[in-house]
């Protein structure tokens, strides 16, 4: 029988390589939990984001996000304005959106939401989130006034945004993520959202040329779709909605300040 004579240098080599391969380990995880932080965090960072909005070939105007730090830690404000051109106008008034949230045990909580059409009191409502007592508040400028029950995870119209923007950037590899809901309250009624990431290709905009992952809700006939920017913190450079075989309405990103 051959017998292997291991030396004391062999040994220390061995638990060195042992002990180093530990370590390489250590740093690595710490090192992906590093990017993934700042993965977050730069879908937080502030910017503006301009459009302008087309409805086949028809201009409507011009659209604007911005997102920014609220006063407390953590806390943030997005906000979005449409304006319309002078015959939409006829129509349609401005139309403002802005959402309060925090970023809370890593969960995106909505406080205040509050949506105004000029001219329409029956559509600009407000949404209070009271997530100790586990509901939140509609009430229109018509005096309508409704409450209803939180599960825990729901969201505003604009603060899905940015939580779908944080599902893409914390995953490992955005392309191959799975299919995921969101609740959304959406006036005086919760929602799912269904929501779907495939590689969406580069694509030109009058505010530059972007690689990009598109998302599109599914589970909807009202189709709407994003490309959010795989090298611009995953910020949306265009979106589009259809309902049934109606007409695109299309928004192009013009400008992106971050």
């Amino acid at each position: 029988m051959k017998t292997t004579i291991r030396s004391p240098r062999h040994d220390r080599l061995s638990c060195l390589g042992s002990r180093r391969l530990r370590q390489g380990r250590v740093v690595l995880v710490a090192l992906l939990w590093s990017l993934a932080l700042a993965s977050q965090a730069a879908v937080t960072d502030g910017f503006t984001a301009k459009f302008d909005v087309h409805r086949g070939k028809l201009g409507l105007g011009t659209t604007e996000f911005s997102l920014a730090n609220d006063t407390s830690p953590n806390c943030y404000i997005y906000r979005g304005r449409a304006d319309p051109n002078a015959l939409v106008r006829l129509f349609l008034g401005d139309v403002r959106d802005e959402s309060r949230f925090c970023v809370e045990d890593d969960a995106l909580r909505p406080s205040h939401y509050s949506h105004r059409i000029q001219g329409d009191d029956k559509k600009s409502y407000t949404l209070d989130f009271d997530w100790a007592a586990g509901q939140v508040h509609y009430a229109n400028k018509q005096g309508t006034r409704q409450t209803l029950p939180l599960a825990g995870d729901e969201l505003d119209p604009l603060s899905i945004q940015i939580a779908a923007r944080r599902w893409v950037a914390e995953a490992p590899d955005p392309d191959t993520l799975a299919e995921t809901a969101f609740r959304l309250v959406d006036e005086d009624e919760i929602k799912t959202y269904r929501l779907r990431a495939t590689d969406g290709g580069t694509i030109s905009t009058p505010g530059g040329r972007y690689d990009t992952l598109r998302v599109d809700r599914v589970d909807d006939n009202k189709r709407l779709s994003f490309w959010l920017a795989r090298n611009a913190d995953w910020i949306p450079v265009r979106v589009e909605q259809q309902k049934g075989d109606g007409a695109i309405i299309q928004m192009n990103l013009t400008s992106l300040e971050r």
